[in-house]
């Protein structure tokens, strides 16, 4: 079974809106269901995918905070082909935390994101982030997600702990791209300062400006001169959170430059739209406020594609292969 979505353009054609979000990639997009039935996201993945396929997308990481996307990938690949689809592992308590076993089984299975712990982090848990959220969802989250009974990638001297440094080593061996997840600032740049150590130089520094992880701009600063790129999500910006102002992030990209920035959507609720239109609307906003379709660019393909380990023809190929994918089925090919 393969179904099609035709995507509207305005009257006239694609705008240079429509054309930036050709060949953008997500690297933070939740499917359903994620953690629960009971956690409603807008439409099903095949919808959604399908969606972003017709909006000219190249491809989207599926994450879970539950478990890996492995399998989930497998079969949407062969529901809506003509986009990339990339699974990954979260290291949760739900696959054993830091456990490099998960994650070389992900990675075997094609996973490319290796997110560290989320709603698992100690981190999280203090400050009352995602592990809050859970707890909506999860009748035993209240008693079992204490203060205490989080993961930290650090041992009392600051550096990575064996367990944590074992999943490098598996990332470096598949060539996964490494997530800082909702870990601490000050782990997170044990990380990406450790990371080195196994020829990993460019890490992703996830979501920096939310709740769940607490960095200020130093940190953010600090996390770049150590090669990290960092994650900026829709979310933040969506009318239920506002965690960060536009006109910030556009002062924080003229502090360290748009190669160090990524764009992503990250987040799974009913009231939300595709994550292409948000994708969309985040790059039109970003217009509006004077930001130059260059930069745009940077952060929507040319970083998450070189994270990826996608070259210019890597890219060319698999816009040609979804223009006559699309031509073939109906839909016109991408201008």
């Amino acid at each position: 079974m393969t179904i099609s979505h035709t995507y509207p353009y305005p009257p006239g054609g694609p705008t240079v809106i429509d054309r930036l979000l050709q060949g953008s990639f997500d690297l933070h997009h939740h499917g359903f269901p994620e953690i629960s039935f009971d956690c409603k996201t807008r439409m099903e993945d095949v919808d959604e995918y399908s969606i972003a396929r017709g909006a000219g997308m190249t491809g989207l990481v599926l994450k879970s905070h539950m478990f890996p996307t492995v399998g989930r990938a497998y079969h949407l690949r062969n529901l809506v082909p003509g986009i990339e689809i990339y699974p990954s592992i979260t290291l949760n308590h739900a696959v054993g935390g830091m456990n490099p076993i998960a994650v070389e089984s992900a990675a075997r299975q094609g996973a490319k994101l290796l997110f560290m712990p989320t709603w698992s982090a100690e981190n999280d848990i203090e400050r009352g982030g995602m592990s809050k959220h859970l707890r909506h969802f999860i009748d035993r989250a209240e008693a079992k997600l204490k203060p205490g009974k989080g993961i930290r990638l650090t041992g009392s001297n600051g550096k990575l702990t064996a367990e944590c440094r074992e999943c490098l080593d598996v990332a470096r061996e598949f060539g996964m791209v490494v997530c800082s997840g909702h870990v601490s600032p000050a782990e997170s740049i044990a990380l990406a300062d450790e990371a080195k150590d196994f020829g990993i130089n460019e890490i992703i520094f996830s979501h920096p400006d939310s709740n769940s992880v607490g960095a200020d701009r130093q940190h953010i600063r600090d996390m770049c001169q150590l090669g990290a790129v960092c994650e900026f999500c829709a979310l933040g910006c969506l009318p239920a959170f506002q965690r960060i102002n536009t006109k910030d992030f556009i002062d924080i990209l003229g502090d360290i430059g748009s190669d160090k920035i990524l764009l992503t959507t990250d987040y799974f609720f009913e009231w939300a739209p595709p994550a292409s239109e948000t994708m969309r609307m985040m790059i039109g906003t970003y217009l509006q406020l004077g930001m130059s379709e260059a930069d745009v660019r940077k952060m929507v393909r040319t970083n998450p594609a070189r994270l990826l380990g996608l070259s210019e023809d890597d890219l060319d190929r698999l816009s040609r292969s979804q223009a006559a994918l699309a031509s073939g089925d109906g839909r016109d090919a991408l201008q």
